[in-house]
Order: C-alpha cells, then structure tokens, then sequence
C-alpha cells in the first residue's frame, strides 16, 4: 500500500471532513494590503503555470531545488491537480487582479501522519508577510486533521526562509544526504 493510498483510506476510515477544493478560504492582510487565499485546483494550471515562469532563477531553486525542471506538464499538473486531503495547496492572488498568483503554500501527507511543507512567494510580493500567512493558514489546517509533524528542506543560503520557519515555530538541523539543504521540523 502507497503512503498515498494509507492516507486516503485513513482519511475515509475516520470519516475527516473533505474540504470543498472550489472554495475560497478569504483574505488575508498582508504589508501593503491584502490578499485572497484559495484551495489550489486543477482548473489554476495555468495561473500556477504563469506564477511558477515569473519566479527568478533563485526563487525557483529554492522552491524546487533545481532550476530546469519546474515547468515541465507532468509537474505542474502534480501540484495542481490536489485532492486536498492527502495533498493540501493553498494560493494568494491580488485581489484587484483575481487571476494573478502571487504565492503558493503546500503540504504532503505520508502514513505517519507526517506532513513535508513547502512555499514560494512570487519575488515582488516576499518580504510582505504572505510566506508566513499562507504557511500559518496551512500549518493550522494540518493541525486540524491530525498531522502531528510538518517539515521541509530549505536551501542553507535562503536567509528569508530560514527566518520564517524560525518564526513559525521550526526547529533547523543539517540534513544529512545533502550539505546544502537544512531540514526544518515542527510538531504540530
């Protein structure tokens, strides 16, 4: 059995509530105004598409931690076709242009219940608190369904990064299979 498959019938078996991947979850206030936060859907590929291009060559590795393979069909179609139960995404857009993605935030559920969190923020909009917003809203969502621990590897030179999961509340280590990543750990 897949972690994947363990999760959906883990899921199912105690009956959590599936959110409404159509749904908006709301604003969020942000230095400079304010954002709308929504559940990530198949029908955004080609926002996410367009948000995932703008990224600089920087903002894309430390997102993807490679920098050629993050356009391609097979991967953008993985983090946007979410069944938000195993997979929860979250995405800010401007409100006065509703289309234009601005932020993504994300975690992936494995059998223990484990969850590897990511995030990215278009590089015109960092620094503006909407990493750690879009991080916050997910972070207690995981709480909410049982997820008893968040992590991620971040890049070691990605300061902006490391001060958020600081601020968020993770604890920073080495990571042992590669010298120029940091594991950050949570218990939720």
């Amino acid at each position: 059995m897949t972690a994947t498959n363990f999760v959906h019938q883990s899921f199912a078996e105690d009956r959590f509530e599936r959110f409404d991947a159509l749904s908006s979850i709301g604003p969020l206030a942000v230095q400079g105004g304010a954002v709308h936060v929504r559940f990530i859907r198949a029908a955004m590929t080609s926002a996410y598409r367009a948000f995932v291009d703008k990224l600089s060559v920087i903002s894309r590795f430390n997102r993807f931690h490679s920098v050629g393979h993050s356009n391609h069909d097979s991967l953008i179609k993985r983090l946007t076709d979410v069944d938000q139960i195993s997979h929860v995404a979250l995405a800010a857009f401007v409100d006065q242009l509703p289309g234009l993605m601005i932020a993504e935030a994300r975690y992936i559920i494995d059998e223990r219940f484990h969850a590897e969190w990511a995030v990215a923020v278009a590089d015109e909009w960092q620094q503006k608190g909407i990493g750690r917003g879009l991080s916050s809203i997910l972070l207690r969502h995981a709480q909410s369904h049982h997820v008893v621990r968040a992590w991620g590897l971040l890049q070691r030179e990605n300061r902006s990064m490391r001060s958020m999961a600081d601020r968020l509340g993770f604890s920073q280590r080495y990571y042992p299979r590669d010298s120029r990543l940091l594991l950050v750990e949570r218990v939720l």
